[in-house]
This record gives structure tokens, sequence and C-alpha cells, in this order.
């Protein structure tokens, strides 16, 4: 069957909800190694010789170009229609460079499990946020000009994530509920600084914004939807009204509660679709005709599972989600460096067969794809 759209054409008009000749694929991120086990070596993966020397050279507007090369590279492999430009997600400013969130330094080992640098007032006043000069602004567009025929994407925090995690997950709750002011003025900090970005990522040339805010375990939200309503939601829509551009808003854990607030700030689609989180039939069925779904490939089954069940599980997916549009086929936070490169593959070369308009999964082979499923299990 010959694709009537282009990878771009394809990917923003199934982020919009539009009708689309396939289902597409997109992914968050995807590790190198996994990307290179699937090339054959590193050799095959790097297409462009200079890549490698772009990426290991001082010069951040050729590490930027590495960086989209890498990216088109490993999108052109696996056949993701995205590539990823994350520069935004550096806001705090140090002498070791730029990162999302404040940690406390006795606690490196821990990564961004450790507990938050900011606990007071006088602490957020103290903070420095990344210079956004021209040179800034160049290595995003040196970026997105290397494009190729993918939709580039750019990530932008909406603004939670980089304060919870800033404040320590135990303190930024507590706070949110004895001092909220505390929290508020936090947020409001942090989201001038995206805001401002935001308004400058819409005119570079990328073609759709990822906005991040991990805000849920599994089982619920962070907080209940009284205080994100009133203390969080003002400040992330500082941030949500300036993107103009088509948006992808990510958080990994159950939203249910939460979503009718979440879909007031306007974004056109959601991602991941943590698998056991929610129920995807549910979501389907009462925001289906709202918003496209991205995701709920489960990263279990790419870890631990064989191709086979990988295979099945894309197929009920594709069944479940694919009627109607609005459905990006894209694993259920990442693709990680446990994931097996078989069952990557087997995921990519699944969606290429199975999920071309119209489809063609009947409810009796979903049925039965359940059951094998089930059985696999």
């Amino acid at each position: 069957m010959t694709d009537r759209m282009s990878l771009r054409e394809r990917a923003l008009a199934a982020i919009k909800h539009q009708p689309v000749d396939r289902i597409p694929f997109f992914d968050i991120s995807v590790d190198k190694t996994v990307a290179e086990a699937i090339a054959g070596g590193r050799d095959k993966l790097l297409t462009n010789p200079k890549t490698a020397e772009l990426l290991n050279c001082s010069s951040p507007l050729k590490k930027s170009l590495g960086s989209a090369l890498l990216e088109c590279d490993i999108s052109r492999l696996l056949w993701r229609h995205n590539i990823n430009w994350w520069g935004c997600m550096g806001l705090f400013a140090s002498s070791d460079g730029p990162h999302s969130y404040l940690l406390n330094p006795e606690q490196k080992h821990l990564g961004a499990s450790a507990d938050g640098a900011i606990k007071t007032i006088k602490d957020i006043d103290a903070i420095e946020f990344v210079k956004k000069d021209d040179a800034f602004w160049e290595n995003a567009k040196v970026f997105v000009d290397n494009k190729s025929d993918f939709a580039a994407g750019a990530m932008l925090w909406l603004g939670i994530d980089p304060v919870w995690h800033s404040m320590g997950y135990e303190t930024f709750a507590t706070t949110l509920l004895v001092d909220h002011k505390v929290v508020e003025h936090f947020m409001d900090r942090v989201t001038d600084w995206l805001a401002e970005a935001a308004i400058r990522l819409n005119d570079i040339g990328f073609d759709f914004i990822w906005a991040a805010d991990d805000i849920a375990f599994k089982t619920q939200p962070f907080f209940s939807p009284a205080l994100y309503r009133e203390h969080l939601l003002p400040y992330t829509m500082k941030v949500a009204k300036e993107i103009k551009l088509p948006w992808i808003y990510h958080s990994d854990g159950n939203l249910l509660p939460l979503l009718d607030d979440l879909l007031s700030q306007g974004m056109d689609a959601i991602h991941p679709l943590e698998p056991g989180a929610m129920d995807i039939d549910e979501l389907k069925r009462r925001w289906g005709d709202k918003i496209t779904l991205v995701g709920n490939i489960d990263l279990n089954t790419l870890s631990l599972g064989t191709p086979e069940q990988t295979r099945q599980e894309v197929k009920d997916r594709i069944c479940r989600l694919g009627p109607g549009y609005g459905y990006i086929l894209s694993s259920g936070n990442s693709i990680s460096d446990y994931c097996k490169p078989e069952n990557v593959l087997a995921m990519v070369n699944t969606i290429k067969e199975l999920g071309h308009y119209p489809l063609h999964i009947k409810k009796k082979e979903h049925a039965r794809t359940q059951m094998q499923g089930v059985q696999a299990g």
C-alpha cells in the first residue's frame, strides 16, 4: 500500500485528531544503545560520519547539529515520526550548566530521586535561571533547521514537575497544604521563564511542543483536584496560553481525576497513557473525540516480553484506540536502555503492517488477541 502522507504531514494531522492514512509511531526518547542494536552497530546508525564528531566537540552549535542528525538517524531507522529538542528542559542555571531540578548536592548518588534544595521563600528568590539570549535560541534554530522529513518537537515543562522535584516531594506536598503561597511563589517564577520560552519556540520552526509535567502516581494524582485547580493550574495555564503550536501533554500515572481540568489548558494530545494506571477504554469513550491519545505500549512487555507478545499488544491497541483516528502509537513512557531491541522492532513492524486506515482488525480478531495475551501471561 502506497502512503498518501509524508511523515510530518501524518504526524501533525494525528496530533490534531484529523484523518490520516496510517497510525503514526512517536516516542519521547529512544535510547541510543537500543537503536544501535537494531541498526546492527554504531557505524550503521550514524549514517552521517560527522555526527559523532559533532556530538563530542565543545561548540554548543555543533552539538545541536549533531543532536539533530542523530535524532533523524534514529527516527529514520525506527519509522518514528518525530524528533525532539530538549534545550528548554534545563531551566535552572549553575556553574556546571543548566539543570531541570535543584537538588540536594549531598545526594548526587540518588540522581533525580534526591531531595530538593529549595525549602523557603529565600531559597526561591535566590534562584538563577538559564539566560535565553541569542546564542540559546541559535542552538534551537540549528536543530530545527535540520529536522529532515520529521515533525520536530520542542520539549518544555509546564511547571509543576521542576517545582516539586526541586522542593522534594514531601516538602512540596506538606507546603502545598499548610503554606501554599510558598509553592505558588515558586510556580510563579518558574512559569514566567517557561511562558517566555514558549513564546519564542512558536516562531523558530518547530512543528509541535511536547509539554511535560509528571504529576501522578500510578493509582492517583499527587494532589486533590481542588488543590490542583486553585493553587497550581493558574500558573501552568500561563505557559499553556502561550503555546500556539499543536502540543502533546506528558505525565505518567493516573490522571483521570484531573482530566477535565487538564484539558482546559488546550492541549491537542495526551501521553503516555501509562499501562495499568488508567482505563484506556474509558479514555477512548469519554475523551477520544476531544483529544488524541498517545502511547500505552507497556514497558514491561518491551523489556520482559517476547516479540510475539509485543505484536499482540500492538494489535490490541490498534483495535481499541485506533478507530475514528485520534491515536498515535508510542511506548508507555520512552524507549529506555532496558527495552529489548527485538521487541522494539516488533512494535514498529506491527504498526507499519496493521496500522493503515481503514483498519482491518475485526472485533473477533481482537477477542482472540486478548485471549492469546492472557494465555501468554
